[in-house]
């Protein structure tokens, strides 16, 4: 065995070290971490400024509607601002909104089907003009889904969503006259896009930390493992690549070069190295004993394979033993149960063998057995034969001689009677034999099925030459 063996590593090919797979395994895992752990909290930072918002827009809707009169909602749309009473609410509106800084727009509306109906509207600058009083806005695409509930007075989930304006947060509180009815919304609308840029500086500042002291990381481990691990790893290596296994004496040789690497790392590597010199020098000494055992192992295949063979075949005749026929049939029963087979099965049972056996002995018989099959092999010369019994044969026709079937059938019976008809021949040199064949259909699930309808034709022709000649039986 030479240097380029199968079993010596290949040292061509380029493959990532384990110093550096290892710390980016780390990495990699450590950063679908970070990535988890930050989104868990940028998240949870949305949520509980959602919290607050709607804390918040609870207590200013709450302070609003302390600010006017709920009976004159529809006195307040129609007159606005030439009531002193109206601008006196308005201007105590603008100042509730200032000490709410993180509101941007406070709005009263009443709801119908068709919109919503302006009654107060403070913009971000208060202008006096901007949603005159009775004003009717259609619903943003946000509303729409809620709009049967404002109008009937209900309370709504908040919202949340990008608006024309940025990211918004919206609050809005039913509020009834003195007789209960619904008489308008009171609604406040925070901004949340300094959040969202917050928390966006803030995420990617931690990313770059992290990414800086990962990156630190793995230079550090990169050096650690390759000064504890991957530098004797790739000692021993080396020192494999220049192995050699032709002899006994290369075995020895590779040994001490093993030898005089003298690992000492004091942890797994070193025993590592101290189970792979073990190893070696059991291996040197299974190696004197190989030779024998693969001999012995050559030696006893060679003894099973010959008994294989004799199983499979009659030691009389030399055509397949009934173990052999029992392996066909089972390989048959298998394509049947896939749809794929044609073929037929013939028996032959050879006529008056016990008379011969009795009369002129068992070596007579064997000479009648052995004559009658060669007749039988003569006719079917493409399909298997096998002797199933002392008197029996069975054969598979496929290929060609299934598609002459017949023919040969008439062929092997008028062979037979000729045989038999030349009294002047000894005899158990007349040969004489019954046969019966049957054909697979598509009924037939078993090869069991077919075999029984040759058995009957065959004991229908073994009848009929009983009849005609007499038997010993």
């Amino acid at each position: 065995m030479s240097k380029t063996d199968s079993r010596s590593i290949p040292s061509d090919k380029k493959r990532l070290s384990i110093s550096i797979h290892l710390p980016l395994l780390f990495i990699v895992s450590f950063i679908w971490i970070i990535v988890a752990v930050i989104v868990l909290v940028y998240f949870r930072f949305e949520k509980r400024t959602v919290d607050e918002y709607t804390a918040m827009g609870k207590s200013a809707t709450m302070l609003m509607t302390k600010e006017f009169d709920p009976d004159k909602t529809q006195f307040y749309m129609e007159e606005n601002f030439s009531l002193e009473e109206y601008s006196e609410i308005r201007d105590r509106l603008v100042f509730l909104k200032e000490n709410y800084p993180d509101v941007m727009y406070m709005y009263i509306y009443h709801f119908i089907p068709e919109g919503g109906e302006v009654i107060f509207d403070l913009d971000s600058d208060y202008s006096l003009d901007a949603d005159p009083p009775g004003t009717i806005y259609d619903p943003d695409p946000a509303v729409v889904p809620y709009m049967n509930d404002l109008c009937e007075g209900n309370e709504i989930p908040v919202l949340t969503g990008d608006t024309g304006d940025g990211y918004m947060l919206t609050y809005m509180r039913p509020v009834f006259d003195s007789n209960g009815n619904y008489s308008c919304h009171v609604c406040v609308d925070f901004s949340m896009d300094n959040l969202h840029k917050k928390d966006i500086r803030f995420v990617l500042g931690l990313l770059l930390i992290l990414a800086i002291i990962t990156v630190v990381i793995a230079f550090i481990d990169i050096y650690i493992m390759r000064k504890k691990v991957t530098g004797p790893i790739n000692r021993m290596k080396q020192a494999t690549d220049s192995f050699s296994y032709e002899n006994e004496n290369d075995h020895q040789n590779n040994i001490s070069i093993m030898e005089k690497l003298n690992i000492h790392t004091g942890d797994e590597i070193e025993d590592l190295y101290r189970l792979f010199l073990t190893f070696m020098k059991n291996n040197l000494s299974f190696m004197q004993n190989l030779n024998k055992a693969e001999n012995d192992i050559r030696d006893k295949e060679a003894k099973i394979g010959q008994i294989s063979q004799e199983a499979y075949r009659d030691t009389l005749t030399g055509v397949g033993s009934k173990t052999a026929y029992i392996k066909k049939v089972e390989e048959i029963n298998s394509d049947i149960k896939s749809g794929k087979c044609e073929l037929a099965v013939v028996m032959v049972d050879i006529n008056n063998l016990k008379q011969i056996n009795d009369e002129h002995g068992h070596k007579s018989g064997d000479i009648y057995i052995k004559g009658c099959c060669h007749m039988i092999c003569y006719h079917f010369k493409h399909s298997p034969v096998y002797r199933i019994g002392g008197d029996e044969f069975a054969i598979i026709l496929n290929g060609q001689d299934y598609d002459n079937r017949k023919t040969i059938i008439d062929s092997l019976n008028k062979a037979f009677n000729e045989s038999f008809m030349k009294k002047d021949n000894e005899p158990w040199l007349r040969y004489s034999a019954a046969v019966g064949m049957a054909e697979y259909s598509s009924d037939d699930n078993t090869f069991e099925l077919i075999f029984k309808r040759a058995d009957e034709a065959m004991y229908k022709a073994k009848k009929e030459f009983k009849t005609q000649y007499g038997s010993y039986r």
